[in-house]
């Protein structure tokens, strides 16, 4: 009898020490997709500045001067690439890693089912975990919807809302957009729908080839 508890304990430490790694590992992950999006975030606004100002146009990054609005500093000089460097490797590793953060949800559930029902021997390392279009979408949407809301907000504060013609276009794809706080809350529901279901496509079609080559699932 002891034997077995002894036994059931041990294997209740294994879980427990696997957990941990898990979660070590969707850490230092989250880290290294926060690492990765923050380089290619600063480097991209980069170059573009630095491309949008030796094209040799009358008037360079015309656009591109629109980020000021949003990037305290930032404009299409020299200077400006510099600090657009900066706000976009400090933007592209705050959504990358909130980003990963949330999709990461979906790993331990999956694993707990591979563990509950015995069908990898132990090892892990054999199977193909499904994507999870519910967990995309949701980390996706997230993003892109909270980023609309807080980016139509910043508009509304500066006192320029009247003015952002540009940012009123998105009302011919989400209807009943404005530059207001209201509008902000009714563009963001939509694109966080628009972009969750195009995430659960995104993963089926992926799940679908991903297990016809022969990956092995725990579903």
């Amino acid at each position: 009898m002891s034997e077995n508890n002894e036994t059931n304990t041990l294997q209740g430490d294994d879980i427990k020490i696997n957990r941990q790694l898990l979660y070590s590992v969707v850490r230092l992950n989250t880290l290294l997709m926060a690492t990765v999006s923050g380089v290619i975030g600063g480097l991209s606004l980069f170059l573009i500045t630095y491309l949008s100002l030796f094209r040799g146009l009358p008037e360079p990054g015309h656009y591109l001067n629109l980020l000021g609005i949003f990037l305290p500093g930032y404009k299409v000089s020299l200077s400006g690439a510099w600090i657009g460097l900066f706000w976009g490797a400090v933007i592209g590793a705050f959504l990358g890693g909130m980003f990963y953060r949330v999709y990461a949800r979906s790993i331990e559930s999956q694993v707990r089912r591979c563990i509950e029902r015995n069908r990898v021997g132990g090892d892990l390392m054999q199977t193909t975990l499904r994507m999870s279009g519910k967990h995309l979408g949701l980390a996706l949407g997230g993003v892109v919807s909270i980023g609309l809301v807080i980016t139509t907000n910043w508009l509304v504060i500066r006192g320029t809302a009247d003015e952002s013609m540009n940012a009123m276009l998105l009302s011919n794809y989400l209807p009943g957009y404005t530059v207001s706080f209201w509008g902000s809350i009714v563009g963001g529901v939509q694109l966080f729908f628009i972009t969750y279901i195009i995430c659960l496509i995104f993963s089926w079609l992926y799940n679908v080839v991903a297990f016809s080559r022969g990956g092995h699932s725990c579903e």
